[in-house]
């Protein structure tokens, strides 16, 4: 069974907590945890790239010269590609253009307990007990990192309940601060060790998928 450590913000001490459910004991499946990345990477692009053709450019749509007798190339309109100005050939079909890597909901949840649950067999889960911050405290976070023993990357889940140590822990090198429903497969296969706020945890074990 998957252990998650448990170390106590105020005191130092630490513990175990046995991790159960489908959260921490799904098998991981490499193909559907990189289609799971794939597609969060995909929806966070702005999809700027935008083209127009040459039915969008404005213009005649007459023939600039005729044919012979000019002694330059033969030309069309000056919406043609093939001239500054005109429509573009081949550009993206959307506007802005977009790749569709989707992943249906199902998928998505398998990714995500699977990343969760080889991060729990490695034993690179860890809970936070007693975590408060009367004051946002850079050094005191920094400190209370160093006395757990990592290194980073760290990924730190907590509740909007723990406003001081986010803002504590974000000025943080190899940190990242996000809340329960912020985080993806992405972010947990990023991250080294991931470290949960006692209630972090606690919506996490309740989540549905």
């Amino acid at each position: 069974m998957a252990e998650a450590k448990v170390f106590d913000a105020r005191s130092g001490d630490t513990s175990s907590l046995d991790l159960e459910g489908p959260r921490f004991t799904t098998e991981p499946n490499e193909h559907v945890i990189h289609r799971a990345v794939v597609a969060e990477l995909d929806a966070r692009r702005r999809y700027t790239a935008s083209t127009k053709g040459r039915s969008e450019v404005r213009g005649s749509g007459a023939k600039l010269y005729r044919q012979k007798g000019t002694g330059r190339a033969r030309a069309g309109d000056a919406k043609s590609p093939i001239r500054y100005g005109g429509g573009t050939w081949g550009g993206p079909k959307a506007k802005p253009a977009r790749y569709g890597k989707r992943i249906n909901r199902r998928e998505a949840n398998a990714a995500f307990d699977g990343a969760l649950s080889a991060k729990a067999q490695d034993g690179e889960l860890y809970v936070l007990d007693s975590l408060s911050f009367e004051r946002p405290s850079t050094r005191q976070a920094k400190e209370l990192l160093f006395r757990m023993g990592l290194e980073g990357p760290v990924l730190v889940v907590l509740t909007e309940d723990d406003e001081n140590a986010a803002l504590s822990f974000r000025n943080l090198p190899r940190v990242s601060v996000v809340g329960p429903h912020e985080y993806g497969v992405y972010e947990l296969l990023r991250a080294r060790e991931v470290v949960f706020s006692r209630a972090a945890y606690t919506r996490l074990a309740g989540r549905e998928g």
